[in-house]
């Protein structure tokens, strides 16, 4: 049984090492998170940031995500949640199966290399499903990963300063955030430090993810940013 893992924003596997309650150790041609009782498989991209995290059999991300999230701000999204694929990055080795009764499962091919098989039980229950990447006893297929909400592109800075006041003025008008709405000033206005501004791929002038991440501040703060 294994579980893959994707950072839903960038991390540089230099800063993980940085942390002092689990190592960073070399994983054949990869490298993994290692903790006193569990182990975790990790993929990096060419430029050193972590793309995809596995786990397999008894190994427990709990004794290694919640450092992360807490030292570094970053937490990680479950093949077994609706966004998951959102998270895709375009080195990713993590590719998506499907078999012939439906169900589907995640697999890497650093996998592929050593030839491990991916076995699953039929949803009757009779039998089983098997994907060996030699294409000998295989019922399934590699199928494209699509993420569940669509990608606008932005085409130029003021559009996307527009979308976020929209989103800001959503906020305030709806009251279903309450702890949003509870802090707008006298004359209306929400405050935001942004931080952690993050271009996906700086090299590239044609197309790139901005991620950012911002928290609301008081008005007397937002006079000191």
């Amino acid at each position: 049984m294994s579980t893959y893992y994707r950072p839903m924003s960038p991390i540089k596997l230099d800063d993980v090492r940085t942390l002092t309650e689990f190592d960073v150790v070399e994983n054949g041609k990869d490298w993994g998170f290692k903790s006193k009782n569990s182990f975790l498989s990790v993929e990096t991209s060419s430029d050193g940031y972590v793309i995809d995290v596995y786990r397999h059999g008894s190994n427990d991300v709990d004794d290694i995500f919640p450092h992360i999230e807490r030292e570094l701000a970053v937490t990680f999204i479950s093949e077994e949640e609706d966004f998951y694929s959102n998270f895709r990055h375009e080195e990713t080795k993590v590719y998506k199966l499907r078999f012939e009764d439906g169900q589907t499962c995640y697999r890497t091919k650093s996998e592929d290399d050593s030839g491990v098989i991916s076995l699953q039980y039929n949803l009757d229950g009779n039998g089983s499903n098997s994907y060996n990447p030699n294409g000998e006893s295989s019922n399934a297929e590699i199928i494209k990963e699509t993420p569940l909400t669509p990608i606008k592109p932005y085409k130029s800075l003021q559009e996307l300063k527009d979308q976020l006041c929209n989103w800001f003025d959503h906020c305030v008008m709806s009251g279903d955030v309450k702890d949003v709405s509870s802090k707008v000033d006298d004359n209306g206005r929400l405050h935001f430090k942004f931080h952690s501004i993050v271009l996906t791929n700086p090299e590239n002038t044609d197309e790139q993810d901005l991620i950012m991440t911002l928290e609301q501040v008081s008005s007397e703060d937002s006079k000191n940013v």
